[in-house]
């Protein structure tokens, strides 16, 4: 009977742990949520799938395969940053403004030894002080956002945008990465890459 009270007080405590952290894991998404619509006036991306990171990375080694400097601008959790950059040579800045994605993608980071930077920033306040030139930048981000990119034609050389095109230049390439789509403001959008030299 003892052994039996003590096993269940020990499942209560290991239950209410677990109940605890998960609370803590949806109160900050739901700010991060809260924050990406009221404040950024975006919904919040949803994260690659290994089919567009394959993608991506294909592309980087096939037509870019001496880049140095690649950037993943709006990284979240960091893991197409942490792709490319154990598929590639290049060291890999991965930009983004949420709190909790950069401390769970640090986190990845260390315990993967990964070699990317994740930066807790506001890329395009980065974009506009940084020195470092980027062989190729890497965003997926709403449609709205990605348009703010071509201003920073000066800092890249190749740009490469998941699901979502600039307006204003056309693509030197497009890759349809054959299956899966992004569902954003109610609409969905096909997963591509469209692929920009400057």
């Amino acid at each position: 009977m003892v052994w039996f009270l003590v096993f269940f007080l020990y499942f209560l405590y290991v239950l209410t742990a677990i109940i605890f952290i998960v609370d803590c894991y949806l109160i900050i998404r739901f700010i991060e949520r809260v924050y990406c619509t009221c404040i950024a006036k975006q919904p919040p991306m949803v994260a690659t799938n290994n089919k567009l990171r394959q993608a991506v990375v294909s592309e980087i080694n096939t037509h870019y395969k001496n880049a140095k400097n690649i950037c993943d601008f709006g990284s979240g959790f960091g893991g197409l940053a942490r792709f490319i950059a154990n598929n590639t040579k290049a060291t890999v800045y991965g930009l983004e403004n949420m709190p909790f994605s950069v401390c769970v993608s640090k986190i990845t980071d260390l315990v993967r030894h990964t070699k990317n930077k994740t930066i807790w920033t506001n890329g395009f306040e980065y974009m506009d002080k940084t020195n470092v030139f980027f062989d190729v930048v890497v965003a997926y981000l709403g449609p709205d956002a990605v348009q703010k990119l071509s201003k920073y034609k000066n800092k890249m050389r190749v740009l490469i945008l998941i699901d979502f095109q600039l307006k204003s230049i056309k693509p030197i390439r497009v890759i349809n990465v054959g299956s899966g789509f992004t569902r954003y403001g109610g609409k969905l959008y096909p997963n591509k890459l469209f692929i920009y030299e400057f």
